[in-house]
C-alpha cells in the first residue's frame, strides 16, 4: 500500500502543471486522490474532460489529509470576458433537485473555467432523447453531481440558461454518496459507491465520444 501511495505522489509531481487534453488518462483512483473541476472518474482512473493544465490541490476530508486532481485555464483577463452561450458545452454542478428541474450552477464554457458560476436549470424533458415524458430526474442527478451539459436557451427571466444533456455524450461525470464517498460509473445507467457497494441510477456520459471529437477537431484546427 505504502509503495502504490509513493507511486502515485510520484506521478502527481510529474503531472502537475502538464497540459492535456479531454479524455487524458490522468492518475489510478486512489483514497488520496479526489476528481475536481476539469476532470472525471471511469472505470478506475482520473481522466481530463477539459483541455487545459493539471493542478494538485491539497484539501481535507476530516481527519485525512486529500489531493483534488483540477484541470483549468489560468488565464484570468480571458476568464472574465467568458460566459455561457447557446450551443456551448458547460460543465455545472448539480445544487439541487425538483420533480420538474434540477438547479445547477455552471462553472465551465468548452475548455475555459469562468470567474463565477451561472445560474441554470436542467429541466426534465431536457435530461434524454427518448422517452422524455417518462423522466424521473432523482434517477438521473443527484444534488452534488458534476454533469456536461449543452446550453439550449434562457429561462424565463432571462438570467438563468437552460441545459440538457439529451446527447450520448452528456451527463453525469462526477457524483458522490451519502456518506461522501466517490461513486464511478458500473455502467451508462448506474454508479456504484467506493464505499459500500451501493448502486445508484444515474444518466452518465459517455465522455470518451465526445472526447474524440474534441480531439480531432482540436488537431484540425491546429493545422490551419
Amino acid at each position: 500500500m505504502e509503495s502504490s501511495s509513493l507511486a502515485t505522489e510520484a506521478s502527481a509531481s510529474v503531472m502537475q502543471s502538464k497540459t492535456v487534453f479531454p479524455g487524458d488518462r490522468l492518475f489510478p483512483i486512489s483514497e488520496r486522490l479526489r476528481a475536481g473541476i476539469g476532470t472525471y472518474e471511469l472505470f478506475g482512473h482520473i481522466y481530463a474532460s477539459l483541455f487545459g493544465v493539471v493542478h494538485m490541490l491539497p484539501a481535507t476530508e476530516g481527519t485525512k489529509q486529500v489531493t483534488t486532481v483540477e484541470v483549468r485555464r489560468n488565464n484570468e483577463i480571458e476568464q472574465r470576458h467568458i460566459v455561457p452561450y447557446i450551443g456551448c458545452i458547460a460543465t455545472a454542478k448539480v445544487q439541487n433537485i425538483g420533480p420538474n428541474y434540477a438547479k445547477c450552477g455552471i462553472v465551465c464554457v468548452d475548455a475555459s473555467m469562468l470567474a463565477h458560476e451561472f445560474s441554470a436549470l436542467l429541466r426534465k424533458e431536457d435530461i434524454r432523447a427518448t422517452e422524455r415524458d417518462k423522466t424521473e430526474i432523482y434517477l438521473c442527478v443527484q444534488p452534488g453531481d458534476v454533469i456536461l451539459a449543452r446550453v439550449i436557451g434562457f429561462g424565463e427571466t432571462q438570467t438563468t440558461f437552460l441545459l440538457s444533456t439529451a446527447e450520448d455524450e452528456l451527463g453525469v461525470v462526477s457524483s458522490k454518496g451519502d456518506a461522501g464517498e466517490r461513486m464511478v460509473p458500473s455502467s451508462f445507467t448506474e454508479v456504484k459507491s467506493t464505499l459500500t457497494g451501493r448502486v445508484e441510477s444515474r444518466k452518465v456520459a459517455k465522455v470518451p465520444n465526445l472526447n474524440a471529437d474534441f480531439q480531432l477537431k482540436y488537431v484540425n484546427i491546429s493545422h490551419l
